[in-house]
Formats: C-alpha cells, sequence, structure tokens
C-alpha cells in the first residue's frame, strides 16, 4: 500500500509541513530556507508515498551522543508530520518501521526524538529517557557574594571559539547524555534565528576561562518581547568541571540585574542551585522532554557502563524491528556490557522497556513494579544503577 524511500524532491516535504505544523505566511519562506540549510548540512529527508503523492516524512539527524560511558552513532528524528487527510491510516506506523532499518544499516546504535505524544510512540518501542527542571527567577535572587581574588573570566561570544567547541565537546563525553556538537550544531545553536523566533534578540555563548584555558561554558538566547522594556536570558547549558566555575556562573549571571528581568534555565536533575538562591524561584518545574529507541541491541555490546558485575537473559519483544526479537544475554564484566543471543529468559519486556533501563532512566525494579516487565522464577532481582540523562540538544 505505501512504498518508502528517500524523498524524491525534499521540497515536497513542505506542503504537509506548513499544515501538520499550522506554518503561518510570514514563516514559509524561513522554512523553506531552513530546510535548505539543514539538507546542505547533511540531514536526510525520508517519506511514504502512496499512489506516488508523499502522505508522510520525517527528517533524519545523525549525532554521536554519550550513552552510559561511551558515545554511540543515535539517530535523531525531527519534522516527522502527514498529510491531514493521512492521519489514522498507517502511513506513519509505516514510516517510523522503516526507519529502523535506515537507522541500522546507517550503524545508529539509538534513537531519540521529542514526542508530541508519548503513548504514539510507545507503540513503536520508544520510551521515556530524559527530564529536566525549567528554574525560572529574577537575578536578584541569586546570592553570590563578589570575588575580588577569582581568576576566572568571563567573555561573551556570539559564537564559540576553537576553544570553546573543544572544551564542549571533551566536557559531553563525560556527562549525562549530551551530543557532540560541530561547525552545523553550533550554527543551529547560535546564528540561526528563525521568524517565529520574533521575539529572539541574540544567541551566544559565555567563556569562562583561567590561565588562558577554557573551564566552562554556558550558552544563551536573549529575548525581548514587543512592548517590554526588559529582557529574558534563557540557558540550557551550564558546563563546567569545577565548583568555583559554577559560583563564578551563577555571579555572572546576578550582574544582569541591570539589563535582564528574568533569567529561565533548563538543566538537568542533578544540577543543584538552591544553596545560590535567596528565595524561591518564581517557577520551578520538571519536564519530561526526550524518548529513546534501541535500534540495534547487538550494536550495545562492549558498552562502558557503571555498574557491578551481573548477568540477566532477557526475552525482548520488538515488532518493528525483528532482529532485536527474541531472548539476550544482557551481562556486566568490569565495567563493560555484554549483549548476546542467551537462552531461558529471567525476565520478559519490550524493547521500550529495555531501552528506557540501558539509557540509565529507568531500572528493572521500576518496571517491574510498574507491570512493564515480568520477571520469571529465575529473576533474582538483577538490575542496572539508573543514571542522570540529559539531552541539551533540540531537533
Amino acid at each position: 500500500m505505501y512504498d518508502y524511500r528517500l524523498l524524491d524532491d525534499p521540497l515536497q516535504i513542505l506542503s504537509i509541513a506548513k499544515a501538520a505544523f499550522a506554518v503561518r505566511n510570514p514563516e514559509q519562506r524561513a522554512i523553506e530556507e531552513w530546510l535548505a540549510s539543514s539538507l546542505e548540512q547533511g540531514r536526510e529527508l525520508y517519506g511514504v508515498y502512496g499512489d506516488n503523492s508523499l502522505v508522510s516524512a520525517f527528517m533524519l539527524y545523525d549525532f554521536q551522543m554519550r550513552l552510559r560511558r561511551s558515545v554511540v552513532p543515535m539517530g535523531g528524528i525531527g519534522l516527522l508530520c502527514s498529510r491531514l487527510d493521512a492521519r489514522g491510516k498507517g502511513a506513519v506506523r509505516c514510516m517510523l518501521t522503516n526507519s529502523l532499518e535506515t537507522m541500522q544499516q546507517k550503524g545508529h546504535t539509538v534513537s531519540v526524538l521529542e514526542p508530541f505524544d508519548e503513548s504514539f510512540y510507545r507503540n513503536y518501542g520508544w520510551e521515556k529517557f530524559s527530564r529536566l527542571q525549567a528554574i525560572e527567577l529574577s537575578p536578584s535572587a541569586l546570592r553570590i557574594p563578589e570575588d575580588p581574588d577569582s581568576e576566572i573570566t568571563a567573555t561573551d561570544f556570539p559564537f564559540p571559539d576553537d576553544e570553546s567547541v573543544a572544551f564542549y565537546n571533551q566536557y559531553a563525553t563525560q556527562h549525562h547524555t549530551l551530543a557532540q556538537r560541530q561547525q552545523q550544531e553550533w550554527e543551529k545553536k547560535c546564528t540561526i534565528i528563525l521568524p517565529w523566533n520574533e521575539d529572539t534578540a541574540a544567541r551566544g555563548v559565555v567563556h569562562f576561562s583561567s590561565d588562558d584555558q577554557v573551564v566552562g561554558l554556558m550558552e544563551y538566547e536573549l529575548t525581548r518581547k514587543s512592548g517590554e522594556y526588559m529582557s529574558t536570558f534563557t540557558t540550557n547549558l551550564l558546563a563546567y568541571e569545577r565548583d568555583d566555575v559554577l559560583r563564578e556562573m551563577m555571579r555572572y549571571l546576578k550582574r544582569l540585574s541591570h539589563q535582564v528581568s528574568i533569567i529561565r534555565m533548563d538543566l538537568p536533575m542533578d544540577c543543584d542551585l538552591w544553596p545560590y538562591l535567596v528565595d524561591r524561584p518564581k517557577k520551578w518545574t520538571i519536564r519530561d522532554m526526550f524518548m529513546i529507541r534501541i535500534v540495534s541491541l547487538e550494536a550495545m555490546n562492549g558498552l562502558s557502563i557503571d555498574a557491578p558485575d551481573m548477568s540477566l537473559c532477557i526475552d525482548v519483544d520488538d515488532k518493528q524491528a525483528r532482529w532485536n526479537h527474541g531472548i539476550w544475554e544482557i551481562l556486566v564484566d568490569s565495567g563493560i556490557l555484554g549483549v548476546r543471543r542467551g537462552y531461558n529468559a529471567d525476565l520478559n519486556c519490550g524493547i521500550g522497556v529495555l531501552s528506557s533501563v540501558l539509557s540509565g532512566f529507568s531500572s528493572f525494579r521500576e518496571m517491574i513494579s510498574a507491570r512493564r516487565a515480568e520477571p520469571k522464577s529465575s529473576y533474582r532481582g538483577q538490575d542496572l544503577p539508573k543514571a542522570t540523562t540529559f539531552l541539551a540538544d533540540y531537533f
């Protein structure tokens, strides 16, 4: 009924995307320019055709993302859309199922997406993966005494210099589930401001250095609504290794009080800022973000993981990626994850459950308690420790 392939003409997606995302007329030219630049940067568009007419499509991003203590190839799915008259007819199902084969062929270990509806993507094996804390406060709510002896300096860059890029990529190999960023990722972060971001005044990074070495990096967006005088400073990346660098970051934000009325921060759950606050923030909420799916269980073999030695056989249900279906032995030996075909399962679960657990977001204990995983009589409580997951890139 449907034919899945690379788009014959990338511009075919525009009419579908405009309707699916209700793109206003003044924004449509910018969508065309953004699409052209994305393709120049190596993104690919895949779609499903019915009667030689495009009915659904998505953009595939190629990332290198930290997972546990390794960096693995990750396929990011974005711009997923379908024709309004094709909803509920199986086109998106066909596209997502085939996308897994595409990503397997490209060597992606996992896939990540930001869902419009978690229950929809659960049907295809994606599961909850990341959660962040969204904080909104006035700069005056920060309490950090000045330190005249500090040797850390802060410099604002509209685009990160080579030293900052190198610092971030090294940091991203060691923290959370951050993705590596090259020129094109930083251009998207700092340079490309589209018409629907009409309140955006500037984007950039603040580079913190000591003894001519980068010791911290903060990315930001400065916005101001029409008719208002004061602006908002938003950041979703505080990259630092030392406590004195975090203090200098907080000191930098406090000094913005004469130019900025609100500071917004999207931060990982393990970043605790309350000691730096005079009072509770104006807003402090928890937000679920991305979902993850294992593309190839076999490719997870050799993953570096901070976990005690263990062995567990799991009967994995994966109807979309049949190469993952069946019984697998999951074992940890001296901090290295082993994944191989096994026998006599100790536990039954779907690929989504296993994806969330192996990512560090959840655990087998949680999934068994929620009846998302079924233990057998041979199960002896083997589990993997949870870890803080956080991805600061949007696609």
